[in-house]
C-alpha cells in the first residue's frame, strides 16, 4: 500500500512539474551588428523593473543567455550608439528550448 501511495504520488507531481513549463535553461542569440559597430544586446522579462542580462557584441555575433520561463515573455533587443537598431519578444519553452537559437540583426540606425 506505501508503494502505492508513494507511486501515486510521484505521478501526480510530475504531472504537476510540466504544468509549470520548462526550467531555467541555456540559449543563443545570434547575429551581427551594423557596420561592425560595438553594441549592447540585453535580454530582459516583458514588463520587468529587474536589470536585463546584458553583452557587449561586435560584428557576427553568437551568445549565450540563461533564462526561465515568463508568462510574459522575454525581449532581446540590440542597442548601438545608444539606439534600439533591433528588439524581438519571445516566450522560452515556446520559441525556443534550451540549447536553441535566436536571430536578432541590426541596420543604420
Amino acid at each position: 500500500m506505501r508503494l502505492l501511495v508513494t507511486s501515486a504520488t510521484s505521478f501526480f507531481l510530475a504531472g504537476c512539474a510540466s504544468l509549470f513549463g520548462p526550467a531555467d535553461g541555456q540559449f543563443y542569440v545570434t547575429g551581427s551588428t551594423p557596420s561592425d559597430s560595438v553594441c549592447t544586446l540585453s535580454v530582459a522579462v516583458v514588463g520587468s523593473k529587474g536589470a536585463s542580462r546584458e553583452r557587449t557584441v561586435s560584428g557576427n555575433f553568437r551568445e549565450s543567455f540563461v533564462v526561465g520561463p515568463s508568462r510574459q515573455g522575454h525581449t532581446i533587443a540590440l542597442s548601438c550608439n545608444g539606439s534600439v537598431v533591433s528588439s524581438r519578444t519571445f516566450k522560452y519553452g515556446r520559441n525556443v528550448h534550451i540549447g536553441g537559437e535566436l536571430a536578432v540583426g541590426g541596420s543604420a540606425p
